[in-house]
């Protein structure tokens, strides 16, 4: 049995994953001083939410380009998904909180 690498919903968990391995990384590289909680409430006073979310999604970038050159594009087409479902965190983030 031998796994379809060119799927829509490969691309889509891939695309919705890509961005929260960025973000806990950013996290644990630049301020792994502080705990989850108090990272959490830095970035809530500072109002950063979105900027950083935006920062994250560009790890899409790199999937894309990858399911792009090697001709998966109904991967690309997942990617894409859920980088206009962060488009929406964003701009909730940016406009509502």
């Amino acid at each position: 049995m031998k796994f379809n690498f060119d799927s829509q919903i490969l691309g889509t968990i891939l695309g919705l994953l890509a961005p929260a391995i960025a973000f806990f990384s950013y996290y644990f590289i630049s301020y792994n001083y502080m705990s989850a909680r108090e990272f959490y409430n830095y970035v809530a006073e500072a109002k950063t939410a979105s900027s950083i979310t935006s920062l994250c999604v560009l790890a899409n970038l790199l999937i894309f380009y990858i399911f792009i050159q090697t001709e998966k594009y109904k991967s690309t087409k997942g990617v894409l998904l859920s980088t206009f479902i962060y488009a929406g965190l964003v701009c909730y983030l940016k406009f509502f909180t």
